[in-house]
C-alpha cells in the first residue's frame, strides 16, 4: 500500500505513483590545499529526500495544499514502511478530469518532493 496520509489518519492521496529511491543532499566543503590536494568535509548528516507523482481529488489536492503551505508533517506509507516527511514545495496541479463539478470525482495530478524527517516505528 503505497499513499500519503496525514498523522490522524486522513488520505491524501488516491494514486501514488512513480516514486524515487531515497536521495540524499549533504552540505560539501571542498577546498584545495597547498600542495594541490583536496580536502572534502561533510557538515552534519544529509537530507534526505523522495519525489512521487500524486493524484488526488479536489478535497485531497486542497487539503494537501493547506498542510504543505503550514509545514505540516504527513505519513508517507510505501514498502511496508511509514515514513514523516514534509512536502518542500507548493504542488503544481494539472486537472485529469472535470466530472461535471463534482469535487469528489475531480481529480488532479501533480508532482511532490517529500523532505524525509525519520522513519516512523509501528
Amino acid at each position: 500500500m503505497i499513499r500519503l496520509e496525514t498523522s490522524g489518519g486522513e488520505v491524501l492521496s488516491t494514486i501514488l505513483k512513480e516514486i524515487t529511491p531515497i536521495q540524499y543532499a549533504s552540505n560539501k566543503q571542498v577546498n584545495r590545499l597547498l600542495d594541490g590536494t583536496y580536502h572534502v568535509q561533510i557538515i552534519g548528516s544529509p537530507l534526505r529526500s523522495m519525489e512521487a507523482a500524486i493524484v488526488a481529488s479536489h478535497f485531497q489536492a486542497e487539503s494537501l495544499n493547506l498542510l504543505a503551505d503550514q509545514g505540516t508533517p504527513l505519513l508517507l506509507r510505501f514498502q511496508n514502511k511509514k515514513y514523516m516527511v514534509f512536502i518542500e514545495e507548493a504542488v503544481q496541479w494539472k486537472r485529469i478530469n472535470y466530472a461535471f463539478g463534482n469535487k469528489a470525482k475531480s481529480f488532479f495530478e501533480g508532482h511532490i518532493k517529500m523532505i524525509i524527517k525519520e522513519e516512523v516505528v509501528t
